[in-house]
């Protein structure tokens, strides 16, 4: 029983925290108040670095396989990093690929537990 609702509590975190990175992608490409345009380049390089990795991780989440989320962790670190390190609501994608950590290592936790 409490291993289930262990699990469930780490998967609400992980699709919170992929809708999130989705969420402040679509803000960063389309309402992007640091920039009046952005260029096709930076759509496809942000998607890749960031709504992919969102997407690995709710794949990992649903299929419970930490190294799907480690994946999405490494993947979208860099990127993210970068994005937490400028002003603004940006930042928050840096907090996102922490709870992608986050995820990764609480499900290891449960599955070691039990």
């Amino acid at each position: 029983m409490e291993q289930s609702i262990n699990l469930t509590i780490i998967k609400l975190i992980g699709y919170v925290s992929s809708l999130m990175a989705v969420f402040l992608w679509f803000i960063f490409i389309f309402i992007n108040p640091y920039a009046e345009v952005t260029n096709q380049s930076s759509i496809i390089i942000s998607m890749v670095m960031l709504v992919l990795p969102a997407g690995l991780l709710a794949i990992g989440v649903s299929l419970n396989r930490s190294l799907l989320m480690l994946l999405a962790f490494i993947w979208s670190f860099p990127y993210s990093l970068y994005m937490f390190l400028t002003p603004g609501i940006f930042r928050l994608f840096g907090i996102t690929s922490l709870m992608y950590l986050l995820c990764f290592v609480l499900f290891r936790i449960i599955k070691i537990r039990f």
